[in-house]
């Protein structure tokens, strides 16, 4: 009986219901909500409830501190941000047969990926698709993947992430990466021909924030050689920040080489001779399983896995 009265829900559920439901979960406020959508706090309140009595089921949880989804609410979430992507991407591949200006495709890269062969993917691909907006979103692994499950973005370049995660993904294998050590020209280990990982540690170390795909293969390097990150370690993710640091002081910042191939280089930064060849990480594309990418979409893959093949020639990656 049950399941006979949420298949007949199911017609009854509208486009309006799963934007409600989107809104909700990307303000998790329902005046905010309310007011990305257009219409009154009063009025996303009966859509919802409209939903809620359509699933048969309770979505949503409100407090004083905002709204939260239930565990159903969190489920029905990642197939509704996924079809209403989807459905954006069909109208969009239908509008740009009559108007090549409508297109945007977004993007999401890590920190320590985009400097690579993002913005060379990006070129090749404006050479062919100049009307096409390229709108490109930065953030660690968990919440670009996030993003790209509620629809909102169309794929991500970065790293592999643990199996938990990838319900409802694909992942497309482009190079290998390692981790290097770096440090100002001058620094004291810069002319050692070896150097030892509790060496770099007593120097005091800038890492990726713990939780990223990146500091978990550095904190599985260190471990395996007993060094701990100590208390003088500094955690960020802006890349800015790190190159003024290690710049002024003795410290010494491991990171994927991609992010400091310009600063070697340029001589602005030199790499230590520690040994870091275990610490290569997989970094490729994250789709979602169920995505029909439009013809602009798979133009942008095809120049990303372009870009990761040069990437791959030019610095003996594994491919």
């Amino acid at each position: 009986m049950h399941e006979q009265g949420v298949s007949s829900g199911l017609g009854r559920i509208k486009l309006r219901h799963l934007q409600c439901l989107v809104a909700i979960a990307a303000h998790r406020h329902m005046g905010q909500a309310a007011d990305a959508l257009g219409i009154s706090q009063p009025a996303i309140s009966k859509t919802l409830s409209e939903l809620e009595d359509a699933v048969q089921a309770q979505l949503v949880v409100r407090s004083k501190r905002g709204v939260w989804l239930t565990e159903k609410g969190q489920v029905l979430l990642r197939y509704a941000g996924s079809s209403l992507r989807t459905l954006r991407e069909g109208l969009d591949h239908i509008s740009s047969e009559i108007r090549d200006d409508v297109a945007v495709i977004a993007m999401g890269t890590l920190p320590t990926v985009a400097p690579t062969i993002g913005p060379q993917a990006a070129s090749l691909f404006k050479r062919n698709w100049p009307s096409v907006r390229l709108s490109v979103h930065t953030g660690v692994n968990a919440g670009l993947l996030a993003l790209l499950k509620r629809g909102e973005l169309d794929l991500v370049l970065g790293r592999v992430a643990e199996p938990s995660e990838m319900l409802g993904l694909s992942y497309e294998h482009l190079y290998e990466e390692p981790v290097v050590v770096v440090a100002r020209p001058g620094h004291p280990l810069a002319a050692a021909a070896r150097v030892e990982p509790a060496e770099i540690a007593a120097c005091g170390m800038v890492l990726p924030l713990p939780g990223t795909a990146i500091r978990h293969t550095i904190d599985s390097y260190l471990v395996r050689h007993g060094v701990g990150v100590g208390r003088e370690a500094i955690e960020t993710l802006s890349d800015a920040f790190a190159r003024s640091y290690v710049a002024s002081t003795d410290a010494v910042w491991m990171i994927a080489l991609g992010v400091v191939e310009r600063d070697l280089a340029a001589g602005a930064l030199v790499r230590l001779a520690c040994d870091t060849l275990h610490t290569s990480a997989s970094v490729g594309l994250t789709l979602r399983s169920d995505a029909v990418p439009s013809q602009a979409v798979r133009a942008l893959l095809d120049c990303i896995r372009a870009a990761a093949a040069s990437r791959r020639k030019q610095s003996g990656y594994a491919g």
